[in-house]
């Protein structure tokens, strides 16, 4: 099974090319919480597998294909930091 993961900025995952260009049913996740409580390190050691200790405070949005019961769908990841009136 192949995985790959990508960072993809908030205007491009609102663009049209973005919608249109999916074939795949998609599903979305939002990771929320306390500012440093690990929020995109769990993010970033499900992509890769990897752990990584520096912090990120922006977040930012991810995407993976993933296969569920033989179906294969579009997980869109949502790290969301920092204070809720800031995002």
């Amino acid at each position: 099974m192949m995985m790959a993961f990508f960072f993809v900025s908030d205007s491009f995952v609102n663009s049209q090319e973005w919608t249109l260009s999916r074939s795949v049913p998609e599903l979305k996740v939002g990771i929320v919480g306390n500012l440093s409580s690990g929020k995109s390190a769990l993010v970033h050691r499900y992509l890769t597998g990897t752990y990584v200790q520096e912090e990120s405070p922006e977040g930012g949005r991810f995407k993976k294909e993933i296969v569920v019961d033989g179906q294969s769908y579009l997980l869109l990841i949502r790290d969301e930091g920092g204070p809720p009136e800031m995002q």
